[in-house]
């Protein structure tokens, strides 16, 4: 019943955000865009692709009216300059006779007391259907900024993937600012190009130095290649040189290190062998790094090993994965596409996990000490100085989701609390009858525009299996 009635939302979902596609645009030539990058307290980058080459124009509206020209090109990049700190600027892109409106959110002044909101999802390759449901249930959601843990696509090389990812993400990119982190599927051609045509750091060397650092009011976010070896090199150097750069900084309050791969994980993929052997976690501990965030297994995971707290959010539209065995470190893990609500204030980062359904897999806080971040789950918490890596939890090697076992019973959501007492909510939310079903399988067809989309939801709504 539930996963008949899951299906049913995500192709709801996802027809709504079909059908927000943009048309005219196309007509302009506008291929990709515009989206925000490089955003801080005073600057900011507009960016936007279009074909055939050609000049662009960028007018802010709101709150203080400005135009910027760009000349004739394929991919403009705008800088924008001169802007106020944590202030919400509506704008419009011009192309020839066609307007496309968007807007942004500058960065809050580096303040200790500085709060703001971000989204944390990531894993959107492949199923087009599932990632658009996705994206229509964070756009409920108004934040600041987007955190994506990695893969954006399934063949990071292939334009017409990069296309679609772009075309389904729009009601996101026009919104607000995107930081990313490389995943391995960005990788496929072993430079990460597209990836750093469009998200990607200024003009890396290699591929150990895809990676960057922003700072958003009381937060710094490290966003770091979890695919490469960091033994003695340039990747290495550079997370040590920030983070070293980061222990005096004033009115920082959170180091929040993004990664794609999670040195710990209960899904097939496992723990990350080459951050653990490198030490990593002793190292973001040393320097008080707060959370981890990551995504490559294609789950909802929440957990603290080795003094840091982390979560896994990989549900972001890509066809999800069985939990293979239960972490020693893991405190919540659910197979779901999803996304991560985050508001950092002075004290504490509130998470509230979100299913697409509109129902709430979990809400936590995680507790600024004086020796640490802790979880703190409906008052009971989890010290930092306790939590020691178990023996048992070591490095596993990546396996197929197919010869995954199911998840045992313990680890199906409890009504009221999970393991660690953290409130779970709409666990058993109402919902319509299954006699809508069809119906509204074909209203969704209905309104679907582009044949690749259509397409995609009949595989997620008439030909999906059922999970065992």
């Amino acid at each position: 019943m539930r996963t008949a009635l899951t299906t049913l939302a995500t192709c709801l979902l996802a027809a709504a955000a079909a059908t927000a596609s943009p048309t005219s645009a196309w007509a302009a030539g506008v291929t990709k865009g515009p989206w925000v990058q490089r955003v801080t307290a005073s600057t900011a980058e507009i960016r936007v692709e279009v074909q055939p080459a050609q000049p662009v124009k960028v007018e802010l509206e709101m709150p203080t009216h400005r135009v910027v020209e760009s000349t004739a090109s394929s991919l403009h990049v705008i800088p924008l300059d001169g802007l106020e700190p944590g202030s919400r600027y509506a704008a419009k892109l011009r192309v020839g006779d066609v307007e496309r409106p968007f807007a942004f959110t500058t960065a809050p002044r580096d303040d200790a007391s500085a709060s703001f909101r971000f989204i944390v999802y990531g894993d959107n390759r492949t199923d087009d259907a599932g990632h658009a449901a996705v994206v229509a249930a964070i756009a409920r959601h108004p934040t600041d900024l987007l955190v994506h843990s990695g893969d954006f696509v399934e063949n990071g090389a292939s334009k017409e993937q990069w296309q679609g990812f772009f075309d389904v993400e729009a009601p996101l990119l026009r919104d607000r600012c995107l930081l990313s982190a490389v995943g391995n599927h960005e990788l496929t051609d072993g430079a990460g190009t597209e990836w750093v045509r469009y998200f990607g750091p200024a003009k890396p060397a290699t591929v150990d130095e895809l990676a960057s650092t922003h700072r958003w009011g009381s937060a710094r976010f490290f966003m770091i290649n979890g695919m490469v070896n960091y033994g003695p090199g340039r990747a290495r150097s550079w997370l040590e040189n920030a983070l070293k750069e980061a222990d005096s900084e004033p009115g920082l309050v959170w180091r929040i290190v993004v990664v794609h791969h999670s040195p710990w994980s209960s899904g097939p993929h496992g723990n990350n062998a080459r951050l653990l052997d490198a030490k990593i976690p002793a190292l973001l501990r040393a320097h008080k790094v707060d959370l981890i965030v990551a995504g490559h297994d294609h789950i909802y995971e929440r957990g603290f090993a080795d003094g840091l707290a982390y979560v896994i959010s990989g549900g972001g539209g890509a066809p999800l994965y069985r939990i293979r065995s239960r972490s020693p470190s893991a405190r919540r893990a659910e197979s779901v596409h999803h996304f991560v609500e985050v508001e950092a204030t002075p004290s504490a980062l509130r998470l509230s996990a979100e299913r697409v359904d509109g129902s709430t897999i979990e809400r936590c806080g995680l507790v600024k000490e004086s020796n640490g971040a802790t979880w703190d789950c409906d008052g009971e918490r989890l010290e930092p100085a306790s939590s020691k890596r178990p023996e048992s939890d070591k490095a596993r090697e990546p396996t197929g989701t197919q010869s995954a076992p199911a998840p045992p019973a313990t680890e199906k959501s409890a009504p009221s609390t999970s393991r660690c007492g953290c409130r779970v909510v709409g666990d058993s939310a109402s919902h319509e009858p299954l006699a809508l079903v069809g119906g509204g399988l074909g209203i969704a067809l209905l309104f679907c525009r582009r044949r690749r989309t259509r397409h995609a939801i009949l595989r997620a709504c008439a030909s999906r299996p059922p999970r065992s």
